[in-house]
């Protein structure tokens, strides 16, 4: 019991790549794509209290799930949704494990052949594992690497910086998969 959504979702995202006639590498202005990223904040700086967190101190995993469209071959609109949970690690008092879930609109640009960058906005309307918000900034670099003729495997770096609960700089590592619909 329990693991039943996460095999919903991969079922979703195989189903996808199997479909399709584009490469995946091929964007155009209308092309809509489907984003499923898996990430690990491997470590965090705390501006305001001078700490530093990592994963050995705490283990988060988060899932950004989301659609980008196409508005030119090589800028893109999107929309991600980071639900964070906390595994390892001493929790804040009043606090629980599910620690952030996050509207993240961003703004994306195709670099060069499958390299991409973006400029992320945060708004986080649950943050630190309490019900309160956080809001911030994040750029992400990343490469998709062409599996079938519409998905790709995505490897990112993410650096976030928070400001409205803690003044935070962090770098999340990513891993996951882009569908074109």
């Amino acid at each position: 019991m329990g693991n039943e959504v996460p095999i919903v979702i991969l079922a979703g995202v195989v189903a996808g790549c199997l479909g399709g006639t584009r490469p995946a590498s091929a964007r155009e202005a209308g092309d809509v794509i489907v984003v499923d990223n898996f990430g690990v904040p491997l470590y965090t700086h705390n501006f305001d209290t001078g700490k530093d967190v990592g994963v050995g101190d705490k283990l988060l995993v988060s899932e950004f799930l989301g659609a980008h469209y196409f508005v030119t071959q090589r800028i893109r609109l999107g929309m991600m949704f980071q639900w964070t949970e906390q595994y390892t690690g001493a929790l804040a008092p009043g606090a629980d494990h599910f620690t952030t879930f996050a509207l993240l609109p961003q703004i994306g640009w195709n670099i060069y052949d499958h390299f991409s960058a973006a400029a992320i906005f945060t708004y986080s309307a649950r943050a630190a594992g309490k019900d309160t918000y956080d809001l911030g900034v994040q750029a992400l670099l990343g490469y998709g690497l062409p599996i079938t003729k519409n998905a790709s495997f995505n490897v990112a770096l993410e650096v976030p910086y928070n400001f409205r609960l803690a003044r935070t700089l962090g770098m999340t590592p990513l891993l996951g998969l882009t569908v074109q619909l």
